[in-house]
């Protein structure tokens, strides 16, 4: 046999003893051919990376993932250039076997990280990077409710095709709660680049636009449904919230704050997004629904590494290891169901004609799952080091 090295290159396909395949795992060769899977069948051919026993699994879809921001800005008034910001990421993102990101843009009233300049400088930065980035990135823009004045802009980047995903967000009401803790709201002014004063300036203006929310996620509903583009509602704290947002066409619920809006969401058909760093902790950071219970309760369908890239290649696993699901269904979590969430119909699993997203994941240590290698479209992105083909 040759070996094939590391490097970036175009791939014949994958060969193993345990390939994931919508009916379960299988002994089998899926060869690649113009980015796209061709076949998935016991015929293994000259060029293909032989797998061995290691794990051959879809690519992971990340449907909300902000840990960007730590890239961007590691210490508060801290900042580096999104390029070398977002060529970092790309590399957490094909070590961690995530093919497919969303990079959860909060557009805000706040200003700073989650303002206007920053928030067009991404959209700029991954225009212009693309090209030369190893998985695909997407933009979910997670756009605050408060911030009326942001609307025009939010029509015009869907309008030109740069918005995949929409969330509604309203975190003014959380964040007035916690203005009598003085460390936590020198962390909100921080974040937003100005001192505590000008921030709750900011924070007033912004209340005064409580009575345009109806009409600032009608414009947005409206225009997203035109373009296809799918929409979720996050942290919201009622049935009733949830059944507004359906009626706008809102058909992910991200980060229930109950488990009765996880179980409304999911009567009304559509996807309920946790956090996979809420799985391997054992429980959400601030008294959200356990997402492993939602799992477990069939009401958590998609988990999102939220601020962890690492956390949706290890939450599978964890899930499995606990009896709370089989992998085939454990993996749909971060595969199937979030491509599925995002309206993308040519990823996710693997079969005949989709895309050929795929990774080899060592699973011999228990709890600490490794990616050996990462295929986006069809082209070796990411390996650990050298690899047989079969000759």
């Amino acid at each position: 046999m040759q070996s094939f090295s590391s490097s970036v290159g175009h791939v014949a396909g994958l060969v193993s003893h345990r390939t994931l395949l919508p009916e379960g795992l299988a002994e089998t060769a899926v060869q690649f051919r113009d980015g796209r899977i061709a076949t998935c069948d016991a015929n293994p051919t000259r060029g293909m990376i032989d797998c061995g026993n290691l794990l051959v699994l879809p690519g992971i879809v990340d449907l909300h993932g902000d840990a960007f921001e730590r890239a961007v800005m590691p210490r508060p008034g801290v900042a580096f250039p999104y390029e070398t910001a977002l060529a970092d990421v790309d590399s957490q993102l094909l070590a961690n076997g995530i093919t497919t990101e969303f990079h959860g843009v909060t557009y805000s009233w706040e200003g700073g990280l989650r303002g206007h300049a920053y928030a067009l400088r991404m959209l700029d930065t991954l225009d212009a990077m693309r090209p030369h980035l190893g998985a695909q990135h997407l933009m979910h823009l997670r756009f605050e409710l408060h911030h009326a004045d942001g609307v025009a802009d939010a029509l015009a980047w869907m309008h030109a095709g740069r918005v995949h995903f929409l969330s509604f967000n309203d975190h003014l009401p959380i964040m007035r709660d916690k203005l009598g803790d003085t460390r936590k709201l020198a962390q909100y002014a921080d974040r937003a680049e100005c001192d505590v004063e000008t921030f709750l300036a900011r924070l007033n203006s912004a209340a005064l636009n409580a009575g345009k929310i109806d009409t600032v996620t009608g414009t947005l509903a409206r225009a997203a449904l035109q373009r296809g583009i799918c929409m979720a509602s996050h942290d919201e704290p009622d049935v009733a919230t949830r059944n507004a947002f359906h009626a706008h066409g809102c058909t992910v619920t991200e980060f229930p704050l109950t488990e009765a809006v996880a179980h409304a969401a999911r009567a009304h058909g559509g996807h309920i997004v946790f956090g996979a760093p809420n799985v391997l902790r054992g429980g959400s950071h601030n008294g959200a629904p356990d997402a492993t219970a939602m799992v477990a309760a069939g009401v958590g369908t998609v988990l999102a590494s939220d601020y962890y890239y690492p956390a949706l290649l290890a939450a599978p696993f964890k899930l499995v290891d606990r009896g709370v699901a089989p992998l085939a269904q454990a993996w749909a979590l971060v595969a199937a169901n979030p491509a599925e969430a995002a309206g993308l119909s040519d990823r996710g699993t693997l079969a005949a004609g989709l895309r050929a997203d795929a990774i080899v994941v060592d699973d011999h240590r228990p709890g600490l799952p490794r990616v050996v290698a990462t295929v986006v479209g069809g082209r070796l992105r990411h390996a650990t080091g050298h690899l047989p083909l079969i000759g």
